[in-house]
């Protein structure tokens, strides 16, 4: 065999073994993003994940397709808080995230399943905090801001924006499915830094505000446009970096849901084991004030909702 004929022997088998590879691999991304893409979301019960702590699935991780309004909003180009796409060029997340904050400091993350890569990172021209947000209040009544991007977002399954919550609604409908999704820490008093973090998910329920009140007693003053949720599944919880988080109600089999709460507060004990819900900001207590500043801002009548 000549040297000339066993270089080409050479390049077709590693033709054919990089064509294996590529199918066996193919095949695995198959099966794992077919899991990952699991619609509606079911509960889940196995809590032997590493990650059990916070918001977690069975695999440990989500699919960005369900919860394509979900944003990481970034302080000098790290996690800080959470967030919600209401619009094509803006974000609502929580008002205490940005005391003290210029806009120059802030960047989103869009359409990344994982906090630390992927997706687009945008800038932040204009942050609108609720005209009756209080700095000086310790517990502050309409906690909520409103985020504008540099550049509108192109509309894709991994990028959506998210129904509002009706005007009138008081409380989370008794059916369907709440979830609150984040990238915050899974250790008290952490936000993870460097290593990349996936997406995941608490399944929820409303916590009625007299009950709620009463767990908190004196650690918390809950505030009429605030709400209670907490996980349906033990020892899961809200942590460090889920400020902001969005809480989406989802009815049926339509992956269309609607924003009722943005997460505030996380509680005063350790988030793996913490007993006491979650405080979240109410959406439609807002909803006329997002609309306003969203319509103002791009000269339409069009709702917050649309695209």
């Amino acid at each position: 065999m000549t040297p000339k004929s066993v270089g080409s022997d050479l390049v077709v088998f590693t033709l054919i073994i990089n064509h294996i590879l590529s199918g066996i691999s193919g095949a695995a991304t198959t099966s794992k993003t077919d899991l990952e893409c699991e619609f509606p979301p079911k509960l889940e019960e196995d809590l032997t994940h590493i990650r059990r702590k916070r918001l977690t699935t069975e695999t440990g991780l989500v699919c960005l397709e369900d919860y394509p309004y979900t944003v990481s909003v970034r302080l000098h180009n790290k996690h800080w808080c959470g967030g919600a796409i209401v619009h094509k060029q803006w974000i609502l997340s929580a008002a205490q995230c940005f005391d003290y904050v210029t806009k120059q400091e802030v960047t989103v993350r869009l359409g990344s399943v994982f906090r630390d890569f992927g997706g687009r990172i945008l800038s932040a021209v204009e942050i609108v905090r609720h005209p009756n947000y209080r700095l000086d209040q310790y517990y502050p009544e309409n906690n909520l801001a409103l985020i504008k991007l540099n550049l509108p977002m192109e509309p894709s399954p991994r990028l959506q924006p998210v129904r509002l919550a009706p005007g009138d609604a008081d409380r989370v409908p008794d059916y369907g499915e709440l979830v609150v999704t984040g990238y915050g820490a899974v250790t008290t008093g952490q936000i993870r830094h460097g290593v990349n973090q996936e997406l995941r998910r608490m399944m929820a329920q409303e916590v009625d505000k007299a009950e709620c009140r009463q767990l908190y007693g004196g650690d918390y003053q809950l505030q009429h446009d605030h709400m209670c949720l907490k996980s349906v599944v033990k020892g899961i919880a809200l942590c460090a970096g889920d400020i902001g988080d969005p809480a989406v109600h989802f009815s049926g089999g339509s992956k269309g849901g609607e924003l009722y709460g943005i997460a505030l507060f996380s509680g005063t004990e350790e988030c793996a084991y913490k007993s006491k819900p979650g405080v979240f900001a109410k959406v439609s207590y807002s909803r006329k004030w997002i609309n306003s500043v969203i319509n103002d801002s791009s000269g339409t009548a069009k709702d917050s909702s649309e695209s």
